[in-house]
């Protein structure tokens, strides 16, 4: 399974540069197109870890997100 995800930035909040060296050091790839952002799980577990690091890593930086998970 992979989990995308989609961000909005804000021009009163963090850097979407800044955003994206973020998730990219905690192993998010960058992707071009529809979404922003993609990560790789097997296990739900993995999944719960994965959006609760992302909430983490966004929060009171101003950036709304989108998260969509689909089979690869």
């Amino acid at each position: 399974m992979r989990t995308y995800v989609k961000f909005h930035f804000s021009s009163e909040g963090a850097s979407p540069l800044e955003i994206i060296r973020k998730v990219r050091e905690r192993g998010w790839a960058p992707e071009v197109g529809q979404y922003d952002a993609s990560k790789e799980f097997t296990k739900e577990e993995e999944y719960l870890n994965i959006v609760t690091e992302l909430h983490e890593i966004l929060k009171g930086t101003g950036t709304l997100y989108k998260l969509i998970t689909k089979e690869r």
